[in-house]
């Protein structure tokens, strides 16, 4: 390539990457998810606060996102802002590792294809401070350490892959895993049907053995080093406990939804039901067709078993178990994750090698799947993205709780955070729950971030089946009256309705019968109820 030639496209790239930022920049001002997006960020307060994961407060998710989180506060603030451009650079991060993933596996425009689709539907997902998302970025940079590897040959370039593998798995373990099996699955193909002169059939698996121990030696190492030095801490029982065995037992339990029939619904493309049908099997259908058109590349030897062969296989493989995501919770962030090397994929298959493969027979397919990728992959996340655009565009400011970062609020939320900024003590610690606690589906777990003030319970989220028991109940009990908690916020959170194990009563109401025996509502607002201890309300 010429000198002008580089420099043209270095500015072509520099100028799609700012794009790609002001894309990504465009849901920051989405209102501020008290759940799922408040535990990371509340939890990640809490680590910086001195207190250990699991020991000290309960959660399910390994402690990789909390420690992060808890670093970028302890440098920048502690503020939502910090949290949602981390968040930001690492959805930037993913796109560009399908970027690289996607130079090594097709063509060059196609690859640029690849890039763009993936800030929008990295974009449109909506949630902030998603512990996949790291974890998926890791991931997809070991696939692009390896291809580093099968290009070279260099074998610090594999211990690299397993670096990441296992930093990935520190932040969640299940999506480093995937990463894993797809890389050794890539490497096991790549030296089994890489025939070269010379070479036995035995060598060639004894090659791909020692490539896969380098992998899974690196991978342990951080692995062993990272959960070892938290298990110590916080007592690997309790690390098993909350980390592997509620998330693969109790979480399918409570939070498990129904899947879309596999025929279409009969409803027009613009019902939700449609869009939902799309998402689900769409990545389904782009894997199958990826399987098949590889599986006869293999058969009629037309494939050249190298670098880009090896790159398409991890991708796929890591897409297929990604789709684990959405088999175990399914709603849009949940496909997001399998969405985006499924886009990959399909853009792949429009190689021109594939393309030159296909025959007749082949190309009905082929028209179904790029006609269900423009739809699903481009239309739908720019329409979503247009709506966020129009209902919070990102130079506005909603809040002005410092914490809040100008990310919109729930007004009773907002309120009940103001009331208790007023009348609580400055680092006192509170207790934040439901109106009923025999039946939770979430806790805002994010208004103890946004008061700053701490939880006087270890059990600051509130999970179905955990918080609805009475062990559980009988601590927090135990916890309000040994730390003498003076203010109580309860909060009228929908029940849930779900087909799940979320929406059945416990019928433990011991905590309910204590905080309305020992405390007296003294503020509301809307949804937001204060209570004061009653020794304590009747005075000052």
């Amino acid at each position: 390539m010429t000198k002008p030639a580089q420099a043209f496209s270095l500015v072509a790239t520099t100028l799609l990457v700012l794009a790609a930022v002001a894309v990504l920049l465009i849901p920051m001002r989405i209102p501020f998810n008290f759940y799922d997006e408040g535990l990371a960020v509340f939890n990640a307060a809490r680590v910086m606060g001195g207190e250990v994961p699991y020991r000290d407060f309960w959660a399910i998710y390994p402690p990789g996102q909390f420690y992060t989180l808890a670093g970028l506060f302890k440098v920048f603030g502690t503020s939502l802002l910090v949290s949602r451009v981390y968040d930001t650079l690492v959805r930037l991060t993913i796109a560009l590792a399908i970027w690289l993933i996607a130079r090594k596996t097709t063509a060059r425009p196609l690859a640029y294809l690849a890039f763009a689709v993936a800030v929008l539907l990295l974009a449109s997902a909506g949630f902030y401070a998603y512990a996949v998302f790291p974890a998926l970025a890791l991931g997809l940079l070991s696939i692009v350490s390896l291809l580093a590897y099968t290009g070279t040959g260099r074998r610090s370039w594999l211990f690299v892959s397993g670096l990441l593998v296992g930093l990935s798995m520190f932040i969640r373990w299940d999506i480093g895993a995937y990463a894993g099996v797809s890389i050794a699955a890539a490497l096991l193909l790549f030296r089994l049907l890489r025939v070269e002169p010379g070479s036995t059939l035995a060598a060639r698996a004894l090659a791909a053995v020692g490539e896969i121990a380098i992998l899974t030696a690196a991978a342990l190492a951080v692995v062993v080093v990272s959960y070892g030095a938290v298990g110590v801490a916080s007592g690997f029982g309790n690390l098993w406990e909350q980390v592997i065995a509620v998330p693969t037992s109790l979480q399918h339990e409570v939070r498990w939804l129904p899947y879309p029939d596999v025929w279409p619904p009969p409803e027009d493309t613009e019902s939700l039901a449609f869009w939902d049908w799309l998402h689900f099997y769409t990545p389904l259908l782009i894997y199958a067709t990826a399987v098949i058109v590889y599986a006869a590349f293999i058969v009629t030897k037309r494939a050249a078993f190298d670098t880009r062969f090896a790159g398409r296989v991890a991708v796929t493989v890591l897409g297929v178990l990604l789709f684990a995501q959405a088999l175990s919770r399914y709603d849009y962030i949940h496909v997001i994750p399998t969405s985006i090397p499924a886009s990959l994929v399909a853009i792949t298959l429009l190689s021109p090698d594939v393309v030159a493969f296909i025959n007749r027979f082949v190309r009905p397919a082929y028209i179904i799947l790029i006609v269900a990728f423009v739809l699903l992959y481009i239309v739908s996340p720019v329409r979503l993205l247009q709506k966020t655009w129009r209902d919070f565009p990102p130079s506005a400011c909603y809040s002005h709780i410092e914490r809040a970062s100008c990310v919109p609020l729930n007004p009773d939320q907002a309120q009940a955070v103001n009331y208790l900024r007023t009348h609580a003590q400055e680092g006192e610690s509170i207790f934040v729950g439901n109106q009923r606690h025999d039946l939770v589906f979430v806790s805002d777990v994010g208004f103890y971030f946004l008061s700053a003030h701490p939880s006087a319970s270890r059990y600051s989220e509130l999970f179905p089946g955990v918080a609805t028991t009475l062990p559980v109940q009988q601590t927090i009990i135990q916890e309000l009256g040994s730390k003498k908690v003076k203010w109580v916020v309860l909060v009228n959170i929908w029940l849930s309705q779900e087909p799940n194990a979320s929406a059945e009563s416990s019928g433990i109401v011991e905590l309910d019968q204590f905080i309305r025996s020992n405390y007296r509502n003294v503020a509301e607002f809307g949804a937001y109820q204060i209570w004061e201890a009653a020794s304590t309300s009747g005075s000052g």
